[in-house]
């Protein structure tokens, strides 16, 4: 996307720049139409707002979107929390303290992030799950986990100045507005999480995997006449509708080992509700989750589905019923734009700019490709013509295989094929399938075997369920908690809980429904009453990782300094996040019971596929004096980034926080694996006779 007065083809693009010359900005903006617009909760809850669409004449169909509007919709950092202000710098938003964040400079065609720091921080109360930033604090009760004041940047964090314009990326100013590109805000605005704002051709969506705190809004929506479905890897089908539905999705989940189907149903009369049933095409009965019901309220537009979920509980005080809205989020009607044609040229160059921008700028671990510049990457492998082609499913296969088959690190993960591209999501499933690349075939090849030795020493059924393999164990003088996933339901770490309430549920039923830092809280219930109990080991061998906001919750068992590093590849700084945790429950955080260490012997035990948090937590770990079994970890050192290309493609990369541990002066990744303290051979894992012997004559 290049700024000329009139349209100039690619070839006297190239030569003017060639040249030196100055092309002068085109600052005609107007909207693609009314309906163009993303619908969603205000950040305040004072009801829906939508996001209008505009163009810039001079780049097509490249959407663009006003910086005051834009951050209203999107609500963490929005006009509910900012302002924004026309300096001689450019247009500069403002937080509540009239601390200047960013600014978009339209002349220089320059953002700069003032205050990293508190930029990243507003989205939602706990950033990335590693803790409100530095400045903004959260000291809600509700959560068993805060920062302590320890909390620290190892370096100054300076301002990050971004060009742009290098990019080819046009920052417009027209009439006392600024408009910018709205995947590149998206960037800025959600790098630090999982969501990401995607284009379907018409419309903006949220791809995210939660909207609100309702857990069963997953990902990559898009609805046609007969079925209505979502995706996120292989987790989620669709169904054809049954009775008087016009839309279903339908999901699986394991209950009392058996497979049974919650369904999404929607009807004729603008209604629906949540189902379970034992198959999906079965008509079935009303679902409670975690005691809520879900309703729903929906109306077709000419692009898309737009659906309210409504969440009902029975209060326990009043035993009256409470509902409440849990946001609205729209659906785009598959018909209106999975139908194949020709990107032009505007948008092939803006979405290759995109990648360009997004793996220069916050990929976290360039150093592991050898990555100088993404041009010069994608020229090596090959790729650059074919993700440049302007045929969609040309570029759909090259951007598969440039992140699954080349980057390859785990994290990185292709999901949705082009809006251009006549695919759908499963097309996705697919490619990511067709093009994995070494390292995670070798990791799938690592949880099999690992999953399957573990079944037999635990002489279990052929094809039993994971979960009967997972609690807690003990031993003679050793207990052995492990778990497969740092699942977590939850934005955040609950403290809702009474000190004594719940506390002797079985611990794998608190991992069947994710509640990791529940469950330990049940497994240390356990261990206490055990008297023979000396040594703790948190086996990670079969985790694949999860939310990284359980970590510091593990942590304080065994130190009273829970302590976390991640290197911000932008700020070029180590965030050094230390936290109080209330591990009793009784509102007073980092005092007497938040703490086992000195109680007992910890160590955690870690395989070669153990990946992301399964990774960071041995790091943590060892940093702290705890000692690692085992065989070096599976690496997977940065947390997720959700990102897309502005062309409906959605995708996720390691991001620009980097899981580093202190080594002397310097901080280094883990990437490679955490080395172990003490080699155990993988025959010994899962013996628990042979775990208790060994961690027994370790000093």
């Amino acid at each position: 996307m290049k700024k000329p007065i009139l349209y100039l083809s690619p070839l006297a693009l190239c030569l003017a720049a060639l040249g030196g010359c100055k092309v002068v900005r085109l600052a005609k903006i107007s909207l693609y139409d009314d309906e163009s617009r993303l619908v969603v909760t205000s950040f305040d809850e004072k009801g829906s707002i939508s996001l209008p669409t505009y163009r810039n004449y001079a780049t097509g169909d490249v959407p663009y979107s006003e910086l005051k509007e834009f951050f209203y919709a999107a609500g963490g950092i929005g006009n509910v929390r900012t302002t924004i202000k026309k300096t001689e710098s450019g247009y500069q938003v403002y937080d509540l303290d009239n601390r200047c964040l960013c600014t978009f400079n339209p002349d220089k065609d320059t953002i700069t992030v003032e205050n990293s720091q508190y930029w990243c921080g507003h989205l939602f109360s706990l950033n990335n799950g590693i803790g409100p930033d530095v400045g903004s604090p959260d000291a809600s009760d509700d959560c068993a986990v805060h920062t302590s004041s320890a909390t620290k940047y190892v370096g100054q964090p300076k301002a990050e100045v971004y060009h742009v314009g290098d990019y080819n990326f046009d920052i417009v100013e027209k009439e006392g507005k600024c408009y910018v590109p709205t995947q590149l805000l998206s960037n800025f605005q959600f790098r630090y999480l999982a969501p990401d704002i995607v284009y379907n051709g018409s419309d903006f969506y949220f791809s995210s995997g939660l909207v609100g705190n309702n857990p069963i809004v997953l990902q990559s929506f898009y609805a046609s006449n007969k079925t209505f479905a979502v995706a996120e890897d292989n987790d989620a089908q669709s169904y054809t509708p049954v009775g008087d539905e016009v839309y279903r999705f339908a999901y699986p989940f394991a209950e009392n080992d058996k497979t049974i189907y919650r369904i999404i149903a929607l009807t004729k009369d603008g209604k629906g509700q949540m189902l379970v049933a034992n198959s999906p095409n079965e008509k079935g009965t009303p679902a409670v989750i975690n005691g809520v019901s879900f309703a729903y309220n929906w109306t077709k537009q000419t692009h898309s589905l737009l659906v309210e979920t409504v969440a009902t509980r029975i209060n326990s005080e009043t035993k009256s019923e409470e509902s409440a809205s849990q946001g609205f989020w729209k659906l785009p009607l598959r018909e209106t734009f999975y139908a194949a044609k020709k990107r032009s040229p505007e948008v092939a160059q803006f979405s290759y700019d995109m990648l360009r921008f997004q793996f220069e700028q916050f990929y976290g671990i360039k150093d592991v490709l050898k990555m100088d510049s993404f041009d010069s990457y994608v020229i090596q492998k090959g790729l650059k013509d074919r993700l440049l082609s302007l045929d969609a499913e040309v570029y759909d296969k090259a951007l598969a295989e440039l992140l699954m088959t080349n980057v390859d690190d785990g994290h990185t993960h292709y999901t949705l094929p082009s809006i251009y591209s006549g695919k759908a999501a499963e097309t996705g499933v697919k490619y990511v399938q067709q093009y994995q690349g070494p390292r995670r075939k070798g990791m799938i090849e690592k949880v099999q075997n690992y999953s399957k030795l573990r079944a037999q020493t635990m002489k279990l059924p052929e094809g039993s369920d994971p979960l009967l393999a997972q609690g807690l164990f003990m031993q003679g003088s050793t207990a052995v908690i492990r778990f497969d996933s740092f699942a977590n339901q939850s934005m955040f770490v609950s403290n809702e809980l009474d000190p004594n309430e719940e506390r002797d549920v079985d611990p794998r039923a608190a991992i069947k429904e994710g509640e990791i830092p529940l469950a330990f809280d049940c497994s240390f219930y356990r261990i206490k009453q055990n008297k023979d109990i000396k040594n703790v080991v948190i086996d990670l061998t079969c985790n694949g990782g999860g939310q990284v906001m359980v970590i510091p919750y593990i942590l304080a068992h065994f130190t009273d300094d829970p302590t976390v590093y991640f290197r911000d590849v932008c700020l070029d700084t180590v965030k050094e996040f230390h936290y109080k945790v209330d591990l009793n429950h009784d509102k007073a955080y980092g005092g007497e019971g938040d703490t086992y260490k000195g109680k007992y012997n910890f160590y955690v035990l870690t395989s070669g596929f153990s990946f992301s948090c399964a990774d960071f937590l041995p790091t943590f770990a060892k940093a702290a004096g705890i000692k690692i079994i085992g065989e070096k970890s599976g690496g997977g050192t940065c947390t997720v980034g959700g990102f897309s290309d502005g062309s409906g493609s959605y995708y996720h990369i390691s991001s620009q926080n980097v899981c580093v541990y202190p080594d002397g002066n310097t901080f280094k990744h883990t990437d490679a694996g955490v080395t172990v303290d003490y080699e155990l051979p993988s025959s010994s894992w899962y013996d628990l006779q042979k775990l208790d012997t060994f961690v027994s004559g370790l000093k």
